[in-house]
């Protein structure tokens, strides 16, 4: 762990600890055998992630025709991917405490379109492991729960940077050191979860900035943009200006279809943002 990350990390007095069931996927997220019936099992057992989890599967984005009354039921009815993307979610929202000063909603709304838009770029691309894009999407940016956790001043200092123009990963850099993407890959390595995860985490910060190019990693740089660019007050030209045309292009993906594309993608629904509530 690169000392500037242990110092923060020594600043934290609890570290977020994610559930054992969310663990476990993440450990084992390219694994075809893994035994999801028994995991199922214990989500049950989980209490807080098991109603989150039924809440939303009940709701009205599924749109199902009966109510859903068990994990299981879940499972037949919506699908092992699916049910595995509430499940990872539930549990992630649940680790996560209040921080004073910083809303937490806001910060999920934007890492659920993150996922959502990153899959779509890796379906896209034609990626091989799309969920596992999903997810790293969805987790990218817990290293900025870790920096307000351990060294407050600096976030705020981030924050003001942020306001006056610059862009967040130069303000990390010139106030911590690191990405909060660096943080969030050494998180997962605590949490044990699979090296392709914390790797495609670490490298979506500055994906061309490493010798092997992570192309999930470019799928989630630009999601990322694309949701961030939902709170800007910029233009659509002064968007496309700015967008990782780069990333775009390691995909393989046509430069003029980046119009098109982003229109299409900020009409994606996320069906996530039921669990906050």
């Amino acid at each position: 762990m690169k000392s500037e990350i242990t110092q923060l990390f020594d600043q934290i007095d609890n570290v977020p600890q994610v559930p054992e069931v969310v663990r476990t996927l993440l450990s084992q997220v390219n694994d075809p055998n893994i035994d999801f019936i028994n995991i199922a099992k214990n989500v049950e057992k989980e209490q807080i992630i098991s109603m989150k989890v039924l809440h939303l599967a009940n709701s009205a984005y599924y749109g199902l025709p009966r109510k859903i009354g068990s994990i299981n039921q879940a499972l037949v009815i919506l699908g092992m991917t699916e049910l595995k993307k509430l499940i990872i979610a539930s549990g992630l929202i649940s680790t996560i405490p209040e921080i004073p000063n910083f809303n937490l909603e806001d910060f999920w709304i934007n890492n659920f379109r993150t996922a959502t838009y990153a899959k779509w770029i890796a379906d896209k691309a034609k990626l091989q492991d799309s969920d596992m894009v999903f997810t790293a999407g969805l987790i990218n940016g817990l290293g900025n729960i870790l920096i307000h956790l351990g060294n407050a001043a600096a976030a705020d200092e981030i924050s003001y940077l942020i306001e006056e123009g610059m862009s967040r990963l130069q303000a990390e850099q010139q106030e911590l050191g690191f990405s909060n993407q660096e943080a969030c890959a050494e998180l997962c390595r605590l949490w044990l979860f699979s090296t392709d995860l914390t790797t495609t985490v670490e490298q979506s910060g500055e994906p061309l900035n490493f010798d092997t190019i992570s192309l999930p990693s470019c799928a989630v740089s630009i999601a990322r943009y694309i949701s961030e660019s939902n709170y800007s007050e910029q233009t659509t030209t002064e968007k496309l200006t700015d967008f990782p045309h780069k990333e775009w292009a390691k995909l393989n993906l046509k430069e003029e279809g980046i119009e098109e594309s982003m229109t299409e993608i900020l009409t994606l629904e996320t069906g996530l943002e039921g669990l906050l509530d």
